[in-house]
């Protein structure tokens, strides 16, 4: 989605982060899904990609990775969009902090593990939220056996399948 979106807005400047609570999750999830997208399309280019600055220029706009492990990473930073990675990870204030600074949009990504959080009380219930319910269904690549031990699930542990296969919000029976 946010490749899509520089490529459809050539030059425009936008600054958009990437984020995750720790940088070995985040280059092991984001960055590593981010790269491998922009190989398949074509539009990968080590030149535009700044390892040790944690950006990456793409058709005029500016992506920017970085882990939320230290406080003053969340403080200064401007962005047009903010995508945060296993949200739930993180806390109220990071979020906070964050958003302080994310001119339009923050898009949120996290798997309902939780019966209770943040998320539930204080975004999802929000005017200006728009809430998108997918599921591995909606992953068209995702390797085949990893779908099958996600339909495995339906029988062995419904409460994983109710988060993991079906996308609802975990219960208190664990």
């Amino acid at each position: 989605l946010l490749a899509e979106l520089c490529y459809r807005n050539p030059g425009s400047g936008l600054v958009i982060s990437m984020v995750r609570k720790t940088f070995p999750a985040l280059r092991a999830t984001v960055l590593r899904d981010f790269v491998e997208i922009l190989t398949g399309a074509g539009w990968y280019s080590e030149a535009d990609h700044n390892k040790s600055e944690g950006t990456y220029k793409l058709f005029g706009n500016l992506v920017e990775y970085f882990s939320l492990d230290q406080p003053a990473k969340l403080r200064g930073r401007k962005r047009d969009l903010l995508y945060i990675c296993e949200a739930n990870e993180i806390s109220k204030e990071a979020f906070r902090q964050l958003l302080f600074r994310t001119k339009h949009k923050a898009i949120l990504c996290f798997n309902p593990s939780e019966p209770f959080h943040w998320i539930y009380t204080d975004v999802l219930t929000r005017e200006d939220c728009n809430f998108f319910r997918t599921t591995y269904r909606d992953i068209p690549h995702l390797d085949p056996s990893l779908v099958q031990e996600i339909e495995m699930l339906k029988d062995s542990d419904p409460e994983y399948w109710r988060v993991y296969g079906e996308g609802e919000r975990a219960t208190n029976r664990r």
